[in-house]
């Protein structure tokens, strides 16, 4: 710890600083304010750009209202509160030339800003490619070209996926080039995004190797950052698979039902009987805490570097569990199966059971079997009581879900990480602590329970009434059985008349 103590604590390096966020309304975004704004007391402002509300809300209403949101509880009961009111709204729009800023606060945030973290993106996989490159690609030049203005920027921190390079079995913490099929750079892709229709786009425009527009646009926007390192601290972070936080900054938070727990709470619910995986595929899964330390600790650590006379070029940070904790397809929809009887849904589909297959055809195989054949029964009786069928519908939508992210789902990779392990070496014990990056203590099953809690309480809105839904938990079980045992009469009752059928 020699090299800790020469290093100033963490929250002294934000000592005074300015600092600017993009995708603050998000997952990752809130968390980060809220980390910042609790362990970092000596940040003088952090404004964040913000979109005017869908209902013509403005930027500093968005702001105020996210603000009283239970995640940021924990400040004011601290008596922290008054923190808050160093976030300050910005209008902007990061899928729009100039980010859509106003002159004047252009001009406010290139004199201001020091520390810059761009974490707004679109991570739909089925995005268009014109929306994606718009957003993730074009987002990332401009805002790479508001910090060129920035006469005192330290360090931008872009925020990418671990995803964007899966050509490769081993990811090393580098920028990679685009694949040679993409015969365009990022500035011609940008400029064809914004001249020609989608159709056009998807036929002059090459993905390569890319699986979807989003691991391409990421990887297009990593190229815009290392073009822009000759200017400026650029960190280049990676995460892998974000999922909700293990105990900050609440134990199971999060704000969304993706990724790999909306496959838990869909077997859970019984809703999903089959799923196409990997048996053994490992998921690196990274939780939330993970991931906010670590964009935190990479400032840092550009911050540093800028003290040290370093005042540009490119880090790269693999955000990833590998080598360290990881959960396979099958242990994770265990541990959820696990939770739910410990403290089952209030209202479920049907009994829990899912049949994993690794392979598309019997994968599709079970779905009729499982999913499509039970839906028409379903969506005939709801047609009959005069409401609208949709199960049949449901089901084509998860089912054509399933299949897109096959590549994901049967495929494993690995991602080096030890350049953002390394960003603790820098760091005394008690920030060590306080911002950890190595949960491989964590205990799989207490934290996929916690989290598939939060997610019951605060994302479905259910009662948690534990005697009615064990009560109705019980009753799902009966119908199951009965109606397992009614088809295993049927197809023993067809056995045996083809057997005495062919027999006299």
């Amino acid at each position: 710890m020699a090299a800790a103590a020469a290093s100033p604590r963490v929250h002294e390096a934000f000592d005074g600083k300015v600092l600017l966020l993009t995708g603050g309304s998000g997952f990752v975004g809130k968390a980060l304010l809220e980390k910042l704004l609790r362990t970092c007391p000596g940040v003088r402002r952090v404004y964040v750009l913000l979109r005017p509300g869908r209902t013509g809300a403005s930027p500093e209403e968005r702001l105020r209202t996210m603000l009283t949101e239970p995640l940021f509880d924990g400040l004011r009961a601290a008596g922290h509160g008054d923190r808050l009111s160093r976030l300050v709204a910005v209008a902007g729009d990061c899928a729009a030339p100039g980010l859509s800023l106003a002159e004047d606060d252009r001009r406010r945030l290139q004199e201001e800003v020091q520390v810059f973290i761009h974490t707004a993106a679109s991570v739909r996989f089925d995005d268009p490619l014109q929306r994606a490159v718009l957003l993730n690609t074009r987002g990332a030049r401009e805002a790479a070209d508001l910090a060129s203005g920035m006469r005192s920027l330290e360090v931008m921190v872009h925020v990418s996926t671990t995803y964007c390079n899966t050509h490769e079995a081993v990811i090393e913490e580098r920028v990679y080039p685009m694949p040679p099929e993409t015969r365009d750079d990022w500035r011609e892709i940008i400029r064809l995004a914004e001249t020609l229709d989608e159709k056009a786009l998807e036929s002059r425009v090459s993905r390569g190797y890319q699986p979807n527009t989003y691991t391409f646009s990421k990887a297009l926007a990593e190229q815009v950052m290392q073009d822009h390192s000759e200017l400026f601290n650029v960190a280049v972070f990676r995460p892998a698979i974000v999922i909700g936080a293990h105990n900050e900054p609440m134990p199971g938070w999060t704000n969304n039902l993706n990724g790999p727990f909306a496959l838990c709470v869909g077997i859970t619910k019984g809703l999903v009987h089959t799923t196409l995986a990997d048996r053994d595929a490992v998921i690196d899964m990274v939780p939330l805490e993970m991931v906010v330390n670590g964009i935190i600790l990479a400032a840092r650590e550009g911050i540093l570097r800028w003290s040290a006379g370093e005042t540009a070029g490119l880090r790269v940070y693999n955000c990833s569990a590998a080598g360290r904790k990881t959960l396979s397809v099958y242990d994770s929809i265990t541990c959820a199966l696990k939770s739910n009887e410990l403290a089952p849904h209030d209202r479920v589909l049907w009994h829990p059971f899912v049949v994993m297959s690794s392979s598309v055809t019997v994968f599709t195989l079970l779905s009729v079997l499982f999913h499509f054949l039970p839906a028409l029964f379903v969506d005939a009786g709801l047609r009959l009581a005069g409401r609208r069928p949709w199960l049949l519908r449901t089901y084509w939508k998860i089912y054509k879900a399933t299949v897109s992210l096959r590549y994901f789902s049967l495929t494993h990779w690995v991602f080096e990480n030890k350049r953002f392990y390394a960003l603790l070496d820098s760091v005394g014990e008690e920030d060590a602590a306080a911002f950890k990056l190595d949960l491989s203590h964590l205990d799989e099953g207490e934290y996929v329970h916690t989290h598939m809690q939060f997610l019951r309480r605060y994302i479905l809105k259910e009662n948690m009434d534990p005697k009615a839904a064990r009560r109705n938990q019980t009753i799902m079980f009966v119908l199951d059985r009965c109606t397992r045992a009614v088809l295993f009469g049927i197809v023993l009752t067809v056995v045996f008349r083809l057997l005495c059928a062919l027999i006299l």
